[in-house]
């Protein structure tokens, strides 16, 4: 029997067709789900994103995700640290049991952005915070900034952030 879709034919005559749609499919697969599987909460100037995981195997798949983009983590903020050290100082409460931000660019994408207005650089680097609440430890967090609809350039930032956080929480 032969197939008739000339998609089925080509997959079936051509190994190296099947070998390109088995490796784009994973990622086509992915973002179509992110919607889907993780929807962020909106939160003022913030989408959040959460898991039912350990701190540390969410942070380490959030790093993995990003360094296989070729970006380097520029800076990790260990936010969590500062505010407990902090709080009674000015008489806070403890809100995070762990949180750090972790700053990072991607040069091309950055490029657009201040090519397009240098006064886009306050969108760089780009921002993903990675936090536990103290009341809810197994509940892990990551938010990005919400996306710059009036900045056109910003749309792939936003749209790489979302993937990798999609990435990086399909893992667990």
């Amino acid at each position: 029997m032969k197939p008739t879709c000339f998609a089925a034919r080509f997959f079936l005559s051509c190994p190296l067709g099947i070998l390109l749609f088995l490796g784009l499919l994973p990622l086509a697969v992915l973002a179509e789900n992110v919607a889907a599987q993780f929807k962020p909460l909106k939160s003022g100037g913030a989408w959040v994103y959460s898991v039912d995981a350990d701190f540390d195997d969410v942070k380490e798949s959030l790093v993995e995700s990003i360094e296989s983009r070729g970006m380097v983590i520029s800076y990790v903020s260990h936010a969590e640290s500062m505010l407990a050290r902090t709080a009674s100082t000015i008489g806070g409460k403890v809100v995070y049991s762990d949180a750090e931000v972790l700053l990072f660019c991607k040069a091309n994408l950055a490029h657009r952005l201040v090519e397009a207005n240098p006064h886009h650089l306050v969108l760089c680097p780009y921002a993903m915070s990675v936090y536990a609440l103290f009341d809810q430890p197994a509940r892990i967090y990551v938010g990005i900034r919400a996306p710059q609809t009036q900045v056109a350039e910003y749309r792939a930032v936003h749209e790489l952030l979302v993937v990798v956080i999609a990435e990086a929480l399909a893992e667990q």
